[in-house]
């Protein structure tokens, strides 16, 4: 099977993926040795654990697994993302937590659990307010960004695709090129394709596959654009 992102092999994915299983099951052990009492370690222990079942989902996409994997490892997420997100230092997070949710169209009772983290310590932001709001009637909207850079380029994809999709489908390709990727270059994950250590799961814009399937934009243009997750959005095709 190849993998479908070709800065890592299959091989180093699945290491990644086994280490960070190891890490997973000692975080757990430890988890149940704490006493109720001892809530800053029960927190970072759940926010430790969000991030490796997080990261091991996204590798083992960009590896070349099923969806249907793909989306079992989604939903061991979700558990740790109730008990840790926050935004201050989750927010890329719920970004790809909810757009993966859209384009596998999770079951509801899912996507509600990320909702209630959201409501529970919100970014008051365009972009996962417009995400929530394609699966939840009457959610309120949001003129701003938390992180204009990169993803302020998205609420032109969602104007123009009022009255013309193509042009939409057209600045969202323009997004994928020029602007996602670079603007992430504060971000722990940059460039880890370049580390000595085996550490790339893949680059992702999972957003811009949910804008796809919410506006329904034809993808053609983006179908082997790089971090476009195109086997994402086509699962049921």
């Amino acid at each position: 099977m190849d993998t479908r992102d070709k800065l890592n092999s299959r091989e180093n994915f699945q290491e990644i993926i086994e280490r960070q299983r190891e890490y997973i099951q000692e975080e757990l052990e430890d988890l149940g040795g704490y006493t109720p009492d001892e809530t800053e370690k029960i927190y970072d222990t759940y926010q430790t654990l969000m991030k490796y079942s997080l990261d091991n989902l996204i590798a083992a996409y960009s590896m070349g697994e099923s969806i249907e994997a793909i989306k079992k490892e989604y939903l061991i997420a979700i558990d740790y993302f109730q008990h840790a997100w926050s935004q201050s230092n989750g927010y890329v997070q719920m970004v790809w937590m909810l757009s993966i949710g859209t384009m596998l169209n999770v079951e509801q009772e899912q996507f509600l659990k990320l909702v209630e983290c959201v409501k529970n310590d919100n970014p008051n932001d365009f972009l996962i307010n417009f995400l929530i709001s394609s699966r939840i009637e009457n959610w309120p909207s949001h003129e701003n960004f938390k992180f204009p850079k990169p993803y302020k380029g998205i609420m032109d994809v969602v104007t123009l695709s009022k009255n013309d999709k193509e042009k939409a489908s057209e600045r969202l390709l323009g997004y994928l090129q020029k602007e996602w990727y670079k603007g992430h270059s504060d971000t722990g994950w940059y460039d880890a394709h370049k580390s000595k250590w085996n550490i790339h799961t893949g680059y992702w814009s999972f957003e811009s596959g949910a804008l796809v399937k919410i506006l329904g934009l034809n993808d053609s243009i983006l179908k082997d654009q790089l971090y476009y997750p195109y086997d994402m959005v086509r699962w049921k095709d």
